[in-house]
């Protein structure tokens, strides 16, 4: 299967005044294919949000190559056609909503890129539909009247309404109460499947992304240390703690199951972790 995206090893810097630079990201290399889910996951200052910049073009590599498919992302007119492809949700994606209508927020993007008449409705009705949100009841209410929630799904709908290839999203479950998490993962699940897209997830916490990710790269320290799956987190295969991050409560309960030689098939769902916890209690009864 043709590569979606791949940087290769990529570094980028923040001047600092002088000659003097802080190094975000050193000599990272990964690849990204159509369909791939992604979780990038890091401490705080690790780097992950520059490099989620990166991955859209917003920042240019210092040193190092970005390409997308088979073509090399340099000068200004790849640059901004690259753009076009690719969608990046901000850490605090409330911050890119800005118009006075919900359906003016949607529509920004594309009819920033020339969209105009039936195709633009089409792009604000559809992706207004794939987030869960109703213009018939929202399309002319201030977005900033909506909720935390329902702010976040607004937000992603402006950046679906692109139809992005690639969409990254920046620490996109924080702040959200579990009915606004479910719904945006939903959301993310329904352009992933409808549209073949391949989705960057950049969190500290390995929980919000786990049930969605297809591969996760571990970074630290502005390099990229690690990409594993979920079996390979769960087996020990990354020493998490030496990266400042943890399996979730219920990983580390699933590890210890299958460690203890108990299947789980899968760890994010209570039934199953429940299930095998029983299956353990019958195994250590049966050794008494």
């Amino acid at each position: 299967m043709a590569l979606r995206l791949r940087l290769e090893d990529v570094s980028f810097s923040y001047p600092l005044g002088g000659r003097e630079e802080a190094p975000a990201i050193s000599g990272v290399s990964m690849s990204i294919e159509p369909g791939d889910v992604l979780c990038l996951a890091g401490a705080n200052g690790s780097g992950k949000s520059t490099l989620a910049q990166v991955c859209t073009g917003l920042l240019s590599p210092a040193s190092g190559a970005l390409y997308y498919g088979d073509r090399r992302i340099q000068g200004r007119s790849s640059l901004l056609q690259f753009r076009r492809s690719a969608g990046l949700l901000f850490q605090n994606p409330e911050d890119q909503l800005f118009a006075d209508t919900v359906e003016k927020d949607i529509a920004f993007g594309p009819r920033n890129h020339g969209l105009r008449g039936e195709e633009l409705a089409r792009r604000v009705r559809d992706a207004a539909a794939l987030v869960g949100l109703s213009l018939d009841d929202l399309a002319s209410r201030s977005p900033f009247s909506l909720s935390g929630g329902e702010q976040r799904r607004a937000a992603l709908a402006g950046v679906l309404a692109l139809e992005p290839e690639v969409l990254v999203l920046d620490e996109p479950f924080i702040g959200l109460d579990y009915e606004g998490r479910t719904g945006l993962a939903e959301a993310l699940m329904r352009y992933h499947d409808e549209r073949g897209a391949s989705i960057v997830i950049v969190t500290h916490d390995l929980s919000y992304a786990w049930s969605l990710a297809t591969r996760f790269g571990l970074i630290s320290e502005g390099r990229l240390e690690n990409v594993m799956t979920s079996d390979e987190l769960l087996a020990g295969d990354a020493d998490l703690a030496s990266l400042g991050m943890q399996l979730p409560q219920w990983g580390a309960l699933a590890r210890e199951l299958m460690q203890a030689g108990i299947a789980v098939d899968d760890p994010a769902d209570p039934s199953s972790l429940a299930g095998a916890m029983a299956k353990r209690k019958e195994a250590d009864g049966a050794g008494d």
